[in-house]
């Protein structure tokens, strides 16, 4: 079921099958958003709005990946400076939208199984994934298909728009002008 944001609503916990009627999501008090790479100002400025619309906490996670070989224990120093830039951005934009947030950072060598025992632990009403052309937007692809193997978690999923067209009204009004 979409909500007039275009973000997919997937309630497979109550095992019927079919999507829960949106009128729950009203009820919600923690909204997640994880991240483990790639800032994109349109997922945050999406998940900023949802969370103020549904009058929502919004829970930040951002999940630094521990390397899974032998030896070498230590996060990519790139990794670092990107969480840490991920939730100064996240912090300045809610603020400035008047949107409460919580910010949690969090080294993991399983990106995916710390989403779900956070969004659990902080009892989270769901979790925001975003998609671009079927890859993971502030997620890699496969930690978002990982997510949505699970049927015990409501997701909120956004296909972001291409921006590569720009706005066709606003093409077709400067063609209306040049006339």
């Amino acid at each position: 079921m979409e909500d007039h944001y275009g973000c997919e609503r997937t309630d497979r916990a109550n095992n019927t099958g079919r999507d829960a009627p949106f009128d729950t999501v009203a009820v919600m008090t923690n909204l997640l958003l994880p991240f483990t790479h790639g800032i994109d100002v349109s997922a945050i400025t999406y998940a900023l709005a949802f969370a103020q619309r549904f009058h929502s906490t919004l829970v930040v996670l951002s999940l630094i990946s521990l390397p899974e070989t032998l030896g070498t224990r230590k996060p990519r120093l790139e990794a670092i400076q990107q969480s840490k830039d991920f939730l100064e951005f996240v912090q300045h934009k809610a603020a400035r939208q008047a949107v409460p947030i919580v910010r949690i950072e969090l080294y993991t060598h399983h990106p995916a199984r710390s989403i779900r025992a956070l969004a659990q632990e902080m009892e989270c009403a769901g979790i925001l994934l975003f998609v671009h052309r079927g890859a993971g937007v502030l997620l890699a692809t496969g930690e978002v298909k990982q997510l949505l193997e699970d049927h015990s978690l409501p997701l909120y999923i956004a296909p972001l728009p291409s921006n590569e067209g720009g706005f066709p009204r606003l093409r077709w009004l400067s063609g209306w002008f040049n006339r």
